[in-house]
Parts: structure tokens; C-alpha cells; sequence
């Protein structure tokens, strides 16, 4: 008898261990914004702004993509330290930036109080998510651009239909991330996402694929999908 129950809690003790190895196996797997916090914050914010990003990033092409911003609202999902929304709210007439990490929404609105034109910083919004959602009220912008994030996004089929509920219709997307290959920049060659996958992705969800662009840019692919529906 006592024999039959040493076993009976080896054999428990065993399964605990064993489901806790696939928790944490899930945990990480469900939480790979983690990656970007292993950094500390100040070195964060200067490979985001490092000025030779200027070169292989190209914002004036990527924005330039975007199309006529006049009039309209758009979301910086992924924003960072703004390195897009600044640019964009210039034609825009709101820009949201979007960030799961607080300290970069801090630092977009610590430069927007050092701002001298009042009426440019008051068309920038920060706004805090989460990693499964964008956070967007149904039919809320016009366009949304994200930038080297789509990648952090285990769900991207969930995500995207969320976020075409948050577009209107015939609002459009640019997503911009890295191609795979070795490069000098950019996430491990496991986190990115390719071209064939995002686009399947974006029909399954309803987008209509418009432009896939792989050339214009050193590091990266660009496409463009407008919400359709």
C-alpha cells in the first residue's frame, strides 16, 4: 500500500512538471514582445532613432506609400518613439500612436510638450494596448500603418480582423517588416514573418492585397491592402 502510493505521487509530481514545462513553453511562445524589453530603454530609443535608419528604412518612401493623409486619422501601430507619427501628422489631421510599452508613449509625449507649434502636437493621441489587440473604436481611422511589429503578433489573423473593425471602409494598411535572410538589422531569422504568409493572412481577414513591394527597401518587404468589406 505504501509502496502504491509513492508511486502514485512520483507519477504526479511528474505531470505537474511536465505541464508546467508546456505553460511556460506557451508563455513564451504567446509573449514575444518580451523580446524587445530585454534592452534597456535608452539603447531602445537610440537604434530607433539612429540617424543611418534614415537610409535603409527610408520613412519618406514608406509614407509616401501611404497616400494622401489629408483630412484624415491614422494609426501608428507599433509606434515606438514616433519615429513615423511626428512625419505623419504633419498632413494628417490626427495620428494615434499605439504602443504596448508606456515609456514610449511617455517619451512621444515628453517631445510634444518640447514642441513650439502647439496646433501640430495636439493632433498626435498616445494610447496604450495590449499585444492582442489595437485597440481601435469600431470604424475609428481612415489609415494605419505599422512598422516592424507585425512580427510580435502571435495571433495575426484575430489581430487584423480586430483591426479592420477599427478601419473604415476603404481604409487602407502599409505594413513594413523585415525579409527573411541574414541582415544587419531586424528581429531572428524565427521571429519574422514572410511576404506569402502576412498576404494570406490579410485575405483570410477580409484585406484586398494592392501592392507588394520587396525591392524599394534594403531590409524590408512593403504591403499595402486597403479594407475592402
Amino acid at each position: 500500500m505504501t509502496r502504491l502510493a509513492v508511486l502514485i505521487l512520483l507519477f504526479a509530481f511528474a505531470c505537474k512538471s511536465d505541464n508546467k514545462q508546456v505553460e511556460n513553453h506557451k508563455e513564451q511562445q504567446q509573449d514575444t514582445s518580451r523580446i524587445k524589453n530585454r534592452e534597456p530603454f535608452d539603447l531602445q530609443v537610440r537604434k530607433y532613432e539612429d540617424p543611418k535608419r534614415q537610409t535603409w528604412q527610408d520613412p519618406k518612401f514608406v509614407i509616401e506609400a501611404l497616400g494622401d493623409l489629408n483630412n484624415l486619422i491614422v494609426a501608428d501601430i507599433g509606434s515606438g518613439t514616433g519615429y513615423f507619427t511626428f512625419q505623419m501628422a504633419v498632413p494628417a489631421e490626427k495620428v494615434i500612436a499605439i504602443d504596448i510599452e508606456q515609456r514610449f508613449l511617455n517619451y512621444i509625449e515628453d517631445r510634444k510638450s518640447e514642441m513650439y507649434d502647439r496646433q501640430l502636437a495636439g493632433k498626435i493621441e498616445t494610447r496604450l494596448t495590449t499585444p492582442d489587440t489595437p485597440s481601435l473604436e469600431e470604424s475609428e481611422v481612415d489609415v494605419v500603418l505599422m512598422v516592424n511589429t507585425i512580427a510580435y503578433i502571435n495571433d495575426r489573423e484575430d489581430y487584423l480582423g480586430k483591426l479592420r473593425k477599427g478601419m473604415n471602409r476603404g481604409g487602407r494598411i502599409i505594413i513594413v517588416d523585415y525579409k527573411v535572410g541574414k541582415m544587419p538589422v531586424g528581429p531572428h531569422e524565427n521571429f519574422k514573418v514572410t511576404e506569402k504568409e502576412l498576404i494570406n493572412t490579410l485575405k483570410k481577414t477580409g484585406f484586398k492585397v494592392e501592392i507588394i513591394d520587396n525591392e524599394s527597401l534594403q531590409y524590408q518587404y512593403l504591403i499595402k491592402a486597403t479594407n475592402s468589406n
